[in-house]
């Protein structure tokens, strides 16, 4: 089984070079990107203490993906499949959009891996290493 993170192809190089990084460590470094969240998304991470962690999806479809470029943030997405040895690393596991108010989340993989939320996902502290990263 595999996870999955979608983002705008301009963001691969910077990937490449620093790997998957939580929002929150994107802006405090002041690496350039293109986000698929919206303002209000961190805003919500940041309330629920989420905004250094890194979202993954359980396959490789969730429609945040469309509304992200419907709404102009990004021009377009691609997948990128993430080795799941990644939720090892203190990840937290919610059973639909971890945004939402009626998220459960925790430690329990179970949570997200058994949801049928197709927003269920898999939360990753900090960054994601480029070596488990499967490039488009």
């Amino acid at each position: 089984m595999a996870l999955y993170h979608f983002t705008d192809p301009r963001n691969i190089p910077s990937i490449r070079k620093h790997g998957l990084l939580s929002w929150r460590r994107l802006a405090d470094r002041g690496i350039a990107h293109f986000p698929a969240s919206s303002p209000l998304s961190r805003d919500l991470d940041e309330r629920k203490g989420l905004a250094d962690y890194v979202r993954l999806a359980l396959r490789p479809e969730h429609p945040m993906a469309w509304r992200a470029v419907h709404e102009g943030r990004i021009e377009e997405f691609v997948w990128l499949k993430v080795d799941r040895t990644v939720m090892r690393f203190g990840a937290l596991f919610s059973d639909k959009n971890a945004a939402a108010a009626d998220a459960t989340i925790d430690s329990n993989w179970s949570t997200a891996l058994k949801s049928d939320d197709p927003q269920a996902e898999v939360l990753v502290p900090g960054f994601i290493s480029p070596r488990w990263i499967t490039f488009p």
